[in-house]
């Protein structure tokens, strides 16, 4: 059998993708519900409100839900051999007529394109709902929130320069690579803690990582409080494009990890991991 078959790709993400209909429903459900709460809170507590209270409610949504998306982005991994809990289940995918380099890569688009693109599209009808609730009520501030939302995830201000409080551009560029890499990073970690935990992929992940940033946050204080005061500034945005380019690799070998453990993996294994 051919490494990777983009035709034997393409069928095995078809029957993938109408196995797994009703959980992309139900997961999408979910988040639609995550991100239409915020708006119905703000809705309730600004109704009757002036204009800038009810603007200012909706903006405070906003970022609720961005905080919210950027979780869901960086947890989503977790659940990404989740089509494999049972026996019969681990017999059937793996017995499936492709390569594992193409099944593992069916069940990476899952959690990576289409729960991101999930995660957008449930904000999207969430706003829309909160758009259609204020015409119902009454309510003056109709305007779609979806143009913030998306300056809020590429960091762009309505100028088109990268908008992160008083930084300069080089600064922001820095700080923004950063997080963007932090973010991968844990959504790599997460991909990892799925493959290699056979239960509670969640909380066993979860914990790992918490006690990994007690482990490297206290030493990254130490080099920065080590610094001289004039010195700090710049000492961070080197140390932001340093530790950008060391979490981007951590991320491809967690990828790598990842995949080695699913080539692994048997119809019977380990009680809690997948070896």
């Amino acid at each position: 059998m051919k490494r990777f078959d983009i035709k034997r790709f393409n069928r095995t993400l078809g029957w993938s993708f109408v196995m797994m209909r009703k959980e992309i429903l139900t997961n999408a459900a979910a988040m639609f519900f995550a991100m239409f709460l915020p708006f119905l809170i703000q809705l309730f507590a600004g109704y009757g409100s002036s204009r800038a209270i009810v603007a200012n409610g909706i903006d405070t949504a906003v970022h609720t839900d961005f905080f919210i998306y950027t979780v869901l982005v960086m947890i989503g991994g977790c659940w990404i051999f989740n089509n494999m809990g049972t026996k019969e289940q681990r017999i059937t995918f793996r017995m499936l007529p492709a390569t594992d380099l193409e099944k593992f890569v069916v069940r990476a688009l899952y959690v990576t394109v289409v729960w991101w693109l999930m995660g957008a599209v449930a904000f999207c009808l969430a706003d829309v709902f909160r758009m259609l609730i204020s015409i119902i009520a009454g309510i003056d501030v109709v305007e779609s929130a979806i143009p913030a939302f998306f300056r809020l995830i590429f960091a762009f201000g309505i100028d088109g320069r990268l908008d992160v409080g008083d930084m300069s551009q080089a600064e922001a560029f820095s700080f923004v690579a950063l997080m963007l890499a932090w973010i991968f990073w844990v959504h790599s970690f997460y991909i990892l803690g799925g493959a290699f935990f056979r239960r509670r992929q969640f909380v066993f992940t979860t914990l790992a990582h918490f006690l990994l940033m007690m482990v490297c946050m206290p030493l990254l204080v130490h080099i920065v409080d080590g610094a001289d005061f004039d010195d700090r500034f710049s000492l961070a945005v080197a140390l932001a494009w340093t530790g950008s380019a060391v979490l981007a690799a951590l991320c491809v070998l967690d990828w790598w990890l990842a995949y080695m453990i699913f080539r692994r993996m048997q119809a019977v294994n380990n009680k809690w991991v997948n070896l």
